[in-house]
């Protein structure tokens, strides 16, 4: 394995079906098959597949444009930016957010702030967070389409023409995106500061190690060259047909495990992190969410998630830890209370050196989520369920530059500051939730989808709701910030085996912001209020569209405060 990585396991009942895959995978010649971009590892058909495996061999090909990264970083720092935003979604903002919250920035180097939401709040406090004349911009979208992004480059944009004196808006801007894309496109007819055109056999969600994370991260003072190094190391670890029996293949042994327990019944991966790698966690759960959750198959990721003891977790659980060992290591890893660890749980151990191998990690996961994908027999590549929510949103939309107002579902419950929306029978808020989620099938799992404005008081409230429904349940739960979701875990909601329930949180913004229309010009028909709003109400309509139950929870007072109140009463 490669220097400071080591992939172990406890796999208890799961071992020895473990090892009569990975010998089928050495007979089918899977590695080969894989480096030499055979489709039919997968799919019989091509399509979105063989232009879909260039991060295989992204660690190597970034060398060649680390020097036209560095002179970049050069230019911003010698221009006198104190600030870097990333605007983006998923797979464009979600590996930029790991790498910039693991390295501290280095002094001379801008800061790195990640827009990756539309709640008005939130774009709010960004804006009041910068000085523009010394912000830059980074809008980064593969297809170069992404309404949230396009959202949000078009407000800053008029924010940025408004400072007096500013001749071109456009030097404040930087476009990450695929040759050809309407913002590659767009980015010159602004005159964009740079335009980096990333190679487009890469999916987002796999382009950690492409220039989606390493731009970002270089303008911060991080070394790409080491992280491109690590990753490199792993990638030739993968390339293995040697002792894969024994492990020595870290990404196909790990992706072995994760798709042989998925089809035994535990398919609710739970991350449990070092601290160091903390953050690692969410760019593993887009990744395993949207490549896996689709043909009514999935692996549930449950991340972030407090500890508990062995009565709280059912037998769909497969726990996978990430520790530091060697100097810099943690004595004692808080992770399960006593009695878990004795159990005969399956367990898989990932050690790293230090945070340098979040470089190996991307590609780690990113290998063996593929060989999953092959186990499980789907097309790790595509995202078809991704698109239905965003049909339901521009049709929202519609109806509001029709009418002048979104549709609204009647309240089935309202009581206080809260409305309850939803197929319940009940008089009392906690009645008719405690009713929903006691619901949950067998081998099912909770999901919050919380469209309120991202914060660290926001983000301990929803882990105090988790922790309760956890508890009560003993189902897995997941949380995720919408409309950031919809770009990873939406696809395994509306695509795996359909045994979720969804928690919707909505609130009513203080505060809102309008959309231009083009940027430079003042009309705007829409508000970013309106916009997260027609995009939770869309997604609700896909989720019951595909047999889905859904509550939603609106909340007219303190988002967090209510959270909180409510975990208690569960």
């Amino acid at each position: 394995m490669p220097d400071g990585i080591h992939v172990t396991g406890r796999l208890g009942t799961l071992a020895e079906v473990v090892q009569a895959v990975l010998a089928r995978l050495q007979k089918d010649n899977i590695v080969e098959r894989i480096w030499s971009r055979d489709h039919t590892v997968w799919k019989p058909e091509p399509t979105e597949i063989t232009n879909r495996l260039g991060w295989l061999e992204a660690p190597g090909r970034m060398k060649e444009r680390v020097p036209e990264i560095l002179a970049f970083v050069q230019e911003v720092r010698d221009s006198g930016f104190a600030k870097v935003v990333l605007l983006g979604m998923g797979g464009s903002s979600l590996a930029p957010e790991v790498l910039s919250c693991m390295f501290s920035p280095q002094p001379g180097f801008p800061t790195l702030t990640v827009l990756d939401t539309t709640h008005p709040e939130a774009v709010s406090r960004v804006r009041a967070s910068c000085n523009l004349s010394k912000t830059l911009f980074l809008v980064a979208t593969k297809s170069g389409g992404t309404v949230e992004t396009l959202s949000l480059f078009k407000y800053f944009y008029n924010q940025v023409s408004a400072l007096k004196g500013t001749l071109n808006p456009g030097a404040f801007f930087c476009a990450i995106t695929d040759p050809g894309s309407g913002l590659e496109a767009l980015g010159r007819t602004l005159r964009f500061r740079k335009i980096f055109l990333n190679d487009a056999d890469v999916g987002g969600r796999y382009s950690a190690l492409t220039l989606f994370g390493l731009v970002p991260a270089a303008l911060v003072g991080i070394d790409v060259k080491i992280l491109l190094q690590k990753g490199e190391a792993m990638a030739e670890a993968c390339r293995r047909q040697d002792g894969i029996l024994t492990g020595r293949n870290p990404g196909l042994w790990l992706g072995a495990v994760l798709g042989t327990a998925a089809s035994q019944g535990q398919d609710k991966l739970t991350l449990v992190m070092d601290p160091t790698f903390a953050y690692l966690a969410d760019w593993v759960e887009q990744l395993i969410a949207e490549s896996t959750g689709k043909e009514g198959k999935g692996i549930v990721p449950v991340v972030h998630e407090p500890p508990g003891g062995p009565e709280v977790y059912g037998p769909d659980r497969l726990f996978v830890r990430t520790l530091l060992h060697g100097d810099g290591a943690s004595a004692v890893l808080p992770v399960f209370e006593d009695g878990l660890e004795e159990s005969a749980r399956a367990e898989v151990h990932i050690r790293a050196r230090d945070a340098w191998d979040v470089g190996a990690m991307f590609f780690l996961w990113e290998f063996a989520t593929v060989v999953a994908g092959h186990l499980l027999g789907i097309h790790p590549f595509d995202q078809p369920d991704v698109e239905s929510a965003k049909v339901q949103a521009k049709k929202m939309l519609a109806a509001y530059l029709t009418t002048g107002s979104l549709p609204q579902p009647p309240w089935a419950v309202r009581q206080g500051s809260v409305a309850l929306i939803g197929d319940v029978a009940a008089s009392t808020v906690e009645e008719a939730l405690t009713a929903f989620v006691d619901a949950v099938p067998p081998g099912g799992y909770i999901g919050v989808h919380a469209y309120v404005a991202p914060s660290s008081t926001m983000d301990e409230a929803l882990q105090v709701l988790q922790e309760a429904l956890r508890n009560r349940t003993k189902k897995a739960v997941t949380v995720g910030y919408g409309p950031r979701f919809l770009h990873s875990t939406g696809q395994l909601h509306k695509g795996d085996a359909g045994k979720g329930v969804f928690l919707q949180v909505t609130d009513e913004p203080k505060t809102d912001l309008p959309i231009p229309d083009e940027p430079g010009r003042e009309h705007s028909g829409v508000t970013f209020g309106t916009l997260v709003a027609a995009q939770a109400l869309g997604d609700r309509e896909a989720l019951l569209t595909a047999g889905r139950p859904v509550l939603r929870l609106h909340i007219l007072g303190d988002a967090a405060e209510t959270l909180r109140a409510i975990a208690q009463h569960l």
